[in-house]
């Protein structure tokens, strides 16, 4: 029993001792090949693939990141002009609700009128005498790389829209129809002077009512 065991053993030991002398000699044939490889480099195929993996992710995120920027920049532009319109559309607003019916104050303006529209060019001019009684003229005047909104109010004369927002167009419907009160509808067109990709044109329509009855 002892000498079946004491053999049983050395045959394990025996294979054990051959099992490990074959896996170290797998391991250096495994490490001169590894070695042989690293010494040999990489193939061109592999570089041309590796470069054209590389640039597709780059302009990849580089589209992604000018699309990011466009779009911030754009609602920029949108943002500007709204609050630039709306800002000096609160002005004239208020100025033309309050407007009174001329009493030989205002040239141009019969005494029963108290609003006057004429066209000058491609916009309308607006004519009309305000609550304290200056002669008022809202029209669009080129100013230098821009066209604005200008006021007059007597003899002082300045813009009430900004430099940087271009006045397309400006249109004052006045309603005849109206017999006792005088309604006045403001159509204006604006875009910002940005680059043409974010210019933001803009439309806006208003209307405005006299409180002055006639």
């Amino acid at each position: 029993m002892c000498l079946g065991t004491a053999v049983t053993m050395i045959i394990l030991m025996s294979w054990k001792l051959f099992y490990m002398i074959g896996a170290r000699k797998n391991l250096q044939k495994i490490d001169r090949s590894a070695s042989s490889q690293m010494a040999a480099g990489f193939s061109l195929m592999e570089v041309i693939i590796s470069v054209a993996l590389f640039s597709v992710i780059i302009l990849s995120a580089t589209g992604i990141f000018k699309l990011v920027i466009d779009g911030q920049r754009s609602a920029i532009a949108t943002q500007n002009v709204q609050e630039s319109l709306k800002y000096f559309l609160e002005v004239i607003n208020k100025e033309m609700r309050m407007a009174q019916k001329n009493e030989a104050v205002c040239p141009g303006i019969p005494d029963d009128e108290i609003f006057i529209v004429s066209e000058t060019g491609s916009s309308d001019t607006l004519i009309f005498k305000n609550y304290y009684n200056q002669c008022v003229t809202y029209s669009l005047v080129s100013d230098g790389d821009s066209q604005r909104f200008q006021v007059s109010r007597n003899s002082e004369t300045g813009f009430i829209s900004p430099a940087k927002i271009w006045i397309d167009d400006l249109d004052f419907v006045l309603n005849a129809s109206t017999s006792t009160q005088a309604l006045l509808t403001v159509n204006l067109r604006a875009h910002a002077l940005n680059e043409r990709q974010f210019q933001s044109e803009m439309t806006l329509q208003t209307s405005v009512a006299s409180r002055y009855y006639k």
